[in-house]
């Protein structure tokens, strides 16, 4: 058995932290059409994250931009608007090219020249991936009809409408694939928000098999309040992002009986209405999934962590930077104008001066 030295361990760790090494480009923008960078991203784990920064460099106070970017199935992941320097960090789920987009906007300078710096960090790796078998929307206004597109979550004073179901397939699933460095996820992405910013969807495992046809009739003692007692987690989420489960213990359970298949249940906690993407009409990337990951080395999450802070207080100087100049300009500009007012001041006050002065003598004269 061959054994990495301790000094090499770390660099190991590094590369193997990410699959897409880190970039930077300078470029400038001459006219206001939009113009695309490509970055490949690799999202191989739950944990992805793309970290992103832009910013123009020795502006003018009227120079700015709209920057967006945007995922391999054209959502957007972050946008800003008419700014000038910025950074994020977002989480993302959907493997490809990702595009980096710059518009310069009415009344910036005819040239303007920017950078942007692009990386990506994924820790731990997949070791196996499930779809659901079926996902669908069971509504207490048509008891008798399912929506098979996507889970729409509404709940009115604490009173669940309409939840989500999905079943997934454990069959041909071993025991074995659970170590101790495992960890079992189940991963959602949410479409849509009605009226708030954030929705806070709650998780419940249905006890028994799911029946068929589903919907909220052969589920009624469980959709009118029996979920309840089988709520495993709740999580906070806002429009687009992704929310993450953790079901290790409940996974490993199901495999150890004999049980061939898990079901879940969600819904939104006290008032909230949102969408959340079920398994038509987008990116299977953005299917829900139960994903079963090595998290690796402690190392690799230390130095995950490690390379997040110091993107961020990168960021945090580049922004400081950025407000010093602004603020030196602002500075140096009432200075110029200080100078020049102090200027014209002192010549109106000799004006007046000599004006005085040539009044008075033609007053004397006149008198004699």
């Amino acid at each position: 058995m061959r054994y990495i030295p301790v000094a090499v361990a770390p660099l190991v760790c590094l590369c193997l932290l990410s699959s897409t090494s880190a970039s930077r480009f300078q470029f400038s923008l001459t006219s206001r059409t939009e113009e695309c960078f490509m970055e490949t991203v690799n999202a191989r784990a739950s944990d992805n994250k793309v970290l992103f920064r832009f910013g123009i460099l020795e502006p003018e106070i009227y120079d700015v931009v709209d920057v967006a970017v945007k995922s391999p199935s054209q959502r957007e992941v972050m946008t800003w608007k008419s700014e000038q320097n910025n950074f994020k960090t977002a989480v993302i789920r959907e493997s490809g090219l990702y595009h980096l987009c710059f518009r310069k906007l009415k009344g910036a300078s005819s040239i303007i020249t920017l950078f942007y710096s692009f990386d990506f960090i994924s820790t731990g790796v997949r070791s196996l991936t499930l779809i659901p078998n079926v996902t669908a929307t069971i509504n207490k206004d048509t008891p008798t009809i399912s929506a098979y597109m996507q889970m729409a979550l509404t709940t009115l004073n604490s009173e669940v409408i309409r939840m989500g179901v999905m079943e997934f397939d454990l069959v041909g699933v071993s025991q074995s694939i659970i170590r101790g460095n495992t960890r079992v996820k189940l991963l959602l992405t949410v479409d849509s928000i009605t009226d708030e910013e954030y929705v806070d969807i709650a998780l419940a495992m249905l006890p028994d098999r799911m029946q068929h046809p589903i919907t909220w009739k052969t589920m009624e003692s469980y959709a009118t309040g029996g979920f309840r007692d089988y709520v495993i987690d709740d999580a906070a989420t806002e429009l687009g992002s992704h929310v993450s489960f953790d079901i290790t213990e409940i996974f490993e359970n199901k495999l150890n009986g004999p049980a061939e298949t898990i079901t879940f249940s969600i819904h939104a906690q006290e008032n909230g209405d949102a969408v959340v993407f079920g398994t038509h009409h987008v990116s299977e990337d953005y299917f829900p999934h139960i994903v079963v990951e090595d998290l690796g080395l402690e190392l690799m999450h230390e130095v995950a962590y490690f390379k997040e802070s110091v993107f961020t207080l990168r960021g945090d100087i580049s922004f400081i930077k950025h407000r010093e100049r602004m603020s030196r300009d602002a500075a140096e500009s009432a200075n110029s104008r200080v100078k020049w007012m102090s200027l014209i001041t002192n010549i109106l006050l000799v004006a007046i001066a000599f004006g005085q002065v040539v009044y008075i003598r033609s007053m004397l004269e006149s008198s004699y």
